[in-house]
């Protein structure tokens, strides 16, 4: 997995490097950061969506649920930071490729992170449910976490190329 996220990201810097040829450091650095800004507020729907995830293993082993204010925050926030990376990869390599589409690419996500997540939650468990509830309940999950990103960050991307496009259109006339 961790070989498919580094030719990934290689790709990515290609792309900005590219980028930076066409339009200047400038204009692919300013890029780059509302793109990681914008994955780190998406990125708040992975960190509820892992909560819920745990949350979920611990009713599947028949335990009391200790949700804890300071636990869910350090969830989150840990679970968010994945958002800056996958932000920037998305702006620089992905965005053009699934047409602005970011269901699509919490979709890719979702395929690509399924069987690890759900294999690491598998493990978990004390009890083993049948394949296809485990199957059907872990993707489930793993969609919550990676469908809302990928609506999220597009529409945080959106906003921002819409705006930049009326300023130029602005400075234009």
């Amino acid at each position: 997995m961790i070989f498919l996220l580094a030719g990934v990201v290689l790709l990515s810097a290609w792309r900005f490097t590219v980028l930076t040829r066409q339009r200047g450091v400038a204009w692919v650095l300013r890029g780059v950061a509302i793109s990681a800004c914008s994955g780190l507020l998406a990125g708040v729907f992975i960190g509820v969506g892992a909560r819920i995830g745990m949350g979920a293993i611990t009713i599947a082993n028949g335990d009391p649920q200790r949700f804890t204010a300071s636990g869910t925050f350090t969830v989150v926030v840990t679970f968010s930071s994945f958002g800056i990376v996958l932000g920037v990869v998305y702006e620089g390599l992905f965005r053009r490729l699934l047409r602005h589409k970011g269901l699509a690419y919490g979709g890719l996500l979702t395929l690509c992170t399924w069987y690890p997540l759900a294999q690491a939650a598998a493990q978990q468990l004390t009890t083993r449910p049948a394949l296809i509830s485990l199957v059907t309940l872990s993707g489930l999950l793993v969609g919550l976490m990676w469908l809302p990103f990928g609506l999220a960050l597009e529409a945080l991307l959106r906003r921002w190329h819409d705006r930049k496009r009326v300023q130029v259109a602005a400075a234009a006339a």
